[in-house]
């Protein structure tokens, strides 16, 4: 089966992540990854806006034309896995696949992605807050540029009003946005996601704990309403969170299609 081609972006930035192969950590160390970021930074036209290297997948929000873009990717996986290989003593395949990517649709959507890239080590535990993690762009937005261009650096902040102030309040506010990631992490958001829905419905009616949802069969009709119009969990994972039948959230969202 051929590859899909990728598709353009409008306006010119996509969102790149590439993994390693087997999930395998391929940044192990602080020099795998100082060697990468400069890698990053020698090659030629692309505009970084936003980066952020973890022990298995890197993520990088570019700005530039396709084709370059795709023979910078091909150009850095190339390098990188070439020295990876030599300093680490093995042989074979460092990356799972082609990297993967996705266009940005509109400036929101560029902060959006940006901050999603920032968040990854607060996500995963690593740090509590974006700026204590070495090995992004966070700080370069708050000190000096170096990997990621400055003129990108200017056009970010110039989308948030109060500047650096704002840029760092943005980064705080919560997200329930899916952006370009690992399928572990996209459950994870998922879930999450939902138990928030869950939560602030139950306050909202007064509701103390689930079993009281299945005394009152219309609540758990509109709370599983609104989880299928809030959230993209499947029939069966909603019926699990709400340790409920499958038939159930069947006919709730029958109901939902009625309503339409």
């Amino acid at each position: 089966m051929p590859r899909q081609a990728r598709e353009v972006s409008p306006t010119g930035y996509y969102h790149i992540m590439m993994r390693g192969i087997n999930r395998d950590s391929i940044y192990q160390s602080a020099g795998d990854k100082s060697y990468f970021i400069k890698t990053l930074k020698k090659l030629e036209g692309l505009s970084i806006a936003a980066y952020c290297v973890m022990d298995n997948h890197v993520h990088i929000v570019l700005q530039a034309e396709l084709a370059a873009l795709m023979a910078a990717i091909r150009k850095l996986n190339l390098t990188y896995a070439m020295w990876y290989n030599s300093i680490h003593e093995r042989v074979g395949h460092v990356y799972q696949n082609r990297y993967r990517s996705e266009i940005v649709t509109s400036d929101r959507h560029l902060l959006q992605v940006v901050r999603y890239v920032h968040n990854n080590p607060v996500k995963a535990g690593l740090a509590k807050e974006a700026k204590q993690y070495t090995w992004s762009s966070y700080r370069e937005y708050l000190e000096g540029a170096d990997i990621i261009s400055q003129e990108q650096k200017q056009f970010v902040l110039g989308l948030i009003s109060s500047g650096t102030a704002g840029f760092v309040a943005f980064h705080g506010e919560p997200d329930a946005h899916e952006h370009l990631d690992t399928e572990e992490d996209i459950a994870e958001l998922r879930r999450n996601h939902a138990q928030s829905v869950i939560e602030k419905f139950c306050r909202t009616h007064g509701i103390v704990d689930r079993a009281a949802l299945k005394r009152h069969p219309e609540l758990m009709e509109e709370l599983i309403i609104e989880l299928l119009q809030r959230t993209h969990l499947s029939h069966r994972k909603i019926a699990a969170f709400l340790e409920v039948s499958a038939n159930i959230v069947h006919r709730a969202s029958l109901a939902e299609q009625e309503q339409a």
